[in-house]
């Protein structure tokens, strides 16, 4: 059986799952913000493939350049505002790191699933009530 938007909906929610708890456990490091700005660039790339969209297409390429900016001055500012107070400062940092990846993710989910390919199998039926 092939693949299907459904099966490419719950790959994809996964994959930002994943990414987003990774953002949370390792949020709070310093000097997190730089390889969590790639770590999300991953998780574009990923997404794209889950709905077997070329991340390489020119308008897709500019949509993950687009993410890893947004994604890069996010992160930028809450390292720097709220990684320098310790402890609280940095279980801050680490939630409001995750926040911003699911953010990302869930755009990017809705970007790639409008441009999918893939079959929807979801089966809608139309029903017409008689109003005697």
């Amino acid at each position: 059986m092939s693949k299907t938007l459904q099966d490419a909906d719950r790959e994809a929610r996964q994959l930002v799952d994943n990414w987003t708890t990774g953002a949370a456990l390792t949020g709070w490091i310093p000097g997190s913000s730089f390889f969590l700005t790639a770590a999300d660039t991953a998780m574009i790339h990923q997404v794209a493939s889950a709905y077997e969209v070329s991340a390489f297409d020119m308008e897709n390429v500019q949509s993950v350049l687009g993410g890893a900016v947004a994604s890069a001055i996010a992160g930028g500012v809450i390292s720097e505002v709220v990684g320098l107070i310790p402890v609280v400062g940095w279980a801050i940092k680490s939630a409001a790191m995750a926040a911003k990846a699911k953010v990302i993710g869930e755009e990017v989910i809705k970007y790639f699933r409008d441009r999918s390919k893939l079959v929807d199998t979801k089966i809608t039926i139309d029903v017409e009530l008689d109003e005697d």
